[in-house]
């Protein structure tokens, strides 16, 4: 009987908690060393992204995604809520049960804990995976003005097949004729056509959670965004249309192991590219083609004024011309200049030199793609 006493109760309860936690500190020592190898040996990280990552992404993925909502925004719109309550029980507890101090010390450090295991082991070791390039086979080096307007002209191409087939409003936007949770189902579709001819990355089907504050989201200049810790890609469905199939498929990519920005621009182009919805298929060229010819503009302002003249799409003008009537009101933010410059110093520290300015480099894959793959042929 005196088994069952509160006091023997309570020290088995510490003794359990105790055993957890130190189970909790060996599995981030361990995901601390698989982060570490990964950055020291890419064969290790590729190895790592692929396989055991992979399958810690896709459970977590799956495990959160039977949530309607995104759990990563809750949490995040919690975090004030829940800040000032463990400050109140803080202060509550030094005044009258001390002990209860070290209690919830141990479970902010847990909490830290289970973020460090998911970051070390699900995504930053896909930073230090083999290249995009090397694993498609393609030439990655920086590219100058003549083949970025012959990109820029195939993407034309591609575009201007496409354009009979998209609604357009009014004022020149786009339109996606169908919800935001068809679409998602669409973009799962092409992922496993893409993934199913190409080793370097697999498919699972999974939920893209649209961000229910996505106004407010907008004046970060965040389109979408890929959280690690719950395994959760999100999007912000208050971007015009034509941004949104390329922003989901960027994410998923993110959620496959994907970790650079330039890639997972490229892998979205990629998966956009092989949909058999037209409209996704004219998201993916466009959103290069943004790029492309921003690339051009700073290479060659001649070749840039040529293609602009003769080769430019009208309908594309006009969605960009929408696009940016959309994006005045966000434009000067001073959210979007702190989100920059936090995203910006993070991904330094994760081996990628360019830091936020990497977003932009898909050029360089677009154009080795095209000349390997399509002038090339």
């Amino acid at each position: 009987m005196a088994e069952n006493t509160p006091a023997v109760r309570g020290i088995k309860n510490r003794l359990r908690a105790h055993k957890a936690f130190a189970a909790l500190v060996c599995a981030a020592l361990f995901s601390a060393a698989v982060y570490a190898v990964s950055r020291f040996s890419a064969p290790f990280a590729e190895f790592w992204a692929r396989y055991p990552g992979q399958a810690f992404r896709m459970i977590l993925a799956k495990i959160t995604g039977v949530l309607p909502f995104s759990l990563a925004e809750t949490l995040l719109l919690a975090s004030p809520l829940l800040l000032a309550w463990v400050i109140a029980y803080a202060l509550a507890a030094y005044k009258t049960q001390p002990r209860k101090i070290h209690t919830l010390l141990r479970a902010l450090i847990s909490v830290l804990l289970i973020v460090v295991i998911t970051f070390c082991i699900g995504f930053g070791p896909c930073y230090f995976r083999y290249s995009l390039a090397e694993n498609t086979r393609l030439a990655d080096e920086p590219v100058t003005g003549e083949p970025l307007y012959e990109t820029a002209l195939w993407l034309t191409e591609n575009i201007n097949a496409l354009i009979p087939q998209i609604t357009f409003g009014e004022g020149g936007e786009s339109h996606m004729r169908y919800s935001y949770y068809e679409l998602v189902d669409r973009v799962n579709a092409a992922y496993e056509k893409y993934a199913a001819g190409n080793d370097y990355i697999s498919h699972f089907d999974c939920a893209v959670k649209p961000v229910s504050l996505s106004h407010y989201m907008t004046y970060t200049h965040i389109s979408g965004v890929y959280a690690f810790f719950t395994g959760e890609s999100n999007f912000n469905f208050n971007y015009p249309d034509f941004v949104v199939p390329y922003t989901v498929a960027h994410e998923m990519s993110h959620q496959r192991g994907i970790a650079r920005e330039d890639e997972a621009n490229f892998v979205a182009f990629l998966v956009c590219s092989v949909s058999d919805d037209a409209y996704i298929r004219y998201s993916g060229c466009v959103n290069v083609l943004r790029e492309v010819t921003s690339a051009l503009y700073k290479a060659d302002k001649t070749l840039y004024e040529e293609y602009r003249k003769k080769s430019y799409p009208s309908a594309v003008a006009k969605e960009m011309s929408a696009y940016s009537r959309f994006f005045d009101p966000y434009r000067e933010s001073t959210a979007a200049k702190v989100v920059s410059a936090t995203n910006d110093t993070y991904l330094k520290t994760q081996s990628v030199p360019a830091g936020a300015q990497s977003y932009g480099l898909v050029t360089d894959l677009a154009v080795a793609y095209y000349l390997t793959n399509i002038k090339g042929k």
